[in-house]
């Protein structure tokens, strides 16, 4: 018989999972309560930055943690009335700091870079759209020697694993980007970080060729769960209908370890509040994204104008947007791309909430409490990167076949 498996989300995780059971022989459906790549899928920084194996939060980003944090438009804040609930979150992430921690987190990102970019072209080429998949590292800027050194650590491990970074003098730089400043004085490539030209498109892309192939995408909000024995029978949805499963992917971002949590398994998982800033009239023209080693963040250039993106901010789901911190974006990219003209009646602002784990590390794989449900959720600044490898993992993973990979890292019961 044919399996039916349906996926909760959306975005580019879901709709690659998706896209990756039916090479499987599933029939699938995928729910969300937004269209494919409308949630946070839509409004990242576009880069497929397979080469980022370092933890999001590691020792030296502890250092800068109190300085930031004093600043409300600053690369992290937290909402102090939101702190208490923010506590174990960072905690944890404070306990994945030591060395062989860092290590081990470093190994599992690797392992999972390995196959990001022939996952993006085999989605891509299914679609027809191999076009928004810009092969053109990124540049990492410096404006301080300091900068440069702090670094060299990360570098080296990089090439240890196979992600060898190149170097380049200002001059250099300036020769490859002449919208840089004068100002920054080294360059170096992040030993591989391409980037897309629509995150959107590419979701939906993949989502319209699901939908081709006979997948259904229902627009509908999970309510509930219902599971019986240790197995889901059925999803609620808020349309006051009820949704029949047999296997199920939970896909949901920010939202999973709520519905995590109706299964019986806690997973720590913060929205990482992330903003954008797209400029249609940059003023200034660039090839590739790039990036600040001052101020986390990038620079990409897309279809619509250049988006600049970045920030993080602990709020919570529901906390209404703090735009300023977008427009915040501009005053850092001003530093190195002096040309930068300010934002204009034509830019647009968004907010989106990345799923961020205090180990910087996604959840994939089986459910330890249901025998149907397969996770895929988690990938916090990665999701757009990781987000076809792990539909692939997954339809493996509900095939009973062998991944290419341990999947022991990104169990949910590690919390």
């Amino acid at each position: 018989m044919t399996p039916n498996t349906t996926i909760i989300g959306a975005g580019i995780v879901g709709t690659s999972t998706a896209a990756f059971l039916q090479k499987q022989g599933h029939q699938v459906t995928v729910i969300d309560r937004v269209g494919p790549g409308e949630g946070c899928s839509f409004g990242n920084a576009g880069g497929v930055a397979f080469a980022e194996i370092m933890p999001t939060v590691h020792p030296r980003i502890f250092r800068k943690l109190p300085g930031w944090l004093m600043d409300p438009l600053g690369p992290l804040t937290i909402r102090w009335s939101y702190l208490p609930k923010a506590l174990p979150w960072f905690l944890a992430a404070a306990r994945n700091t030591t060395p062989a921690r860092v290590e081990e987190i470093v190994q599992a990102r690797a392992a999972l870079g390995m196959r990001v970019v022939a996952d993006f072209e085999t989605l891509l080429g299914d679609a027809g759209r191999k076009d928004l998949l810009v092969y053109r590292e990124t540049l990492r800027l410096f404006d301080e020697e300091s900068q440069f050194k702090a670094e060299a650590a990360e570098r080296v491990t990089k090439q240890r694993l196979g992600f060898p970074c190149e170097i380049y003098t200002g001059d250099q730089v300036r020769e490859m980007e002449p919208a840089v400043g004068k100002n920054v004085i080294r360059g170096a490539s992040h030993g591989g970080w391409y980037f897309v030209l629509n995150p959107e498109g590419v979701v939906k892309a993949i989502a319209k060729t699901v939908v081709a192939n006979g997948g259904k995408i229902i627009s509908d909000d999970v309510r509930g769960i219902v599971h019986q024995d240790g197995k889901v029978t059925a999803l609620t949805l808020a349309s006051g209908g009820r949704h029949a499963v047999d296997n199920l992917v939970i896909c949901a971002g920010a939202y999973s370890h709520l519905l995590a949590r109706q299964l019986g398994e806690h997973v720590l998982l913060e929205a990482e509040r992330g903003y954008h800033i797209v400029l249609p009239d940059p003023g200034v023209s660039i090839s590739r994204s790039l990036t600040y080693a001052r101020t986390p963040g990038a620079a990409t250039p897309m279809e619509m104008g250049l988006r600049l993106a970045g920030t993080d901010e602990f709020a919570g789901l529901e906390a209404e947007p703090n735009y300023a911190r977008a427009d915040a974006l501009y005053h850092v990219f001003k530093k190195v791309l002096p040309g930068l003209q300010p934002p204009n009646e034509r830019a647009t602002r968004w907010m989106g909430r990345r799923p961020g784990t205090p180990d910087s590390l996604p959840v994939i794989g089986r459910s330890k409490t249901m025998s149907n449900v397969v996770y895929g959720f988690g990938h916090g600044h990665m999701g757009l990167t990781w987000g076809p490898t792990t539909g692939r993992l997954v339809s493996e993973i509900l095939a009973n076949k062998t991944p290419n990979m341990s999947m022991e890292p990104f169990r949910v019961n590690r919390f």
